[in-house]
């Protein structure tokens, strides 16, 4: 990979990050110890995904339309990560 398309990959992999830690403290609704949680768990774990699926239920409208804001930003992250990988 080339180092201009390498740093932007890292870029962009360090705001999916922070993207993910803000979506895990909306679900955890300040419980530290499950945020916690919810952080280290497998991304592609289908019960990693059922339980997030039952925290964001439990959101209010406001919460779940910043979640799924904050989902769609990292959804094209993803994209513009796996277009770069291409290079």
């Amino acid at each position: 990979m080339h180092r201009n398309a390498a740093r932007a990959y890292n870029a962009l992999w360090a705001e999916h990050k922070r993207v993910r830690v803000v979506w895990m403290k909306i679900l955890a609704q300040g419980d530290r110890a499950l945020e916690r949680k919810l952080l280290r768990a497998d991304l592609e774990d289908p019960k990693h995904r059922d339980e997030v699926l039952r925290y964001e239920e439990r959101l209010s409208r406001p919460q779940r339309r910043r979640v799924l804001r904050l989902n769609t930003y990292g959804t094209k992250l993803e994209s513009v990560m796996a277009t770069l990988l291409k290079l």
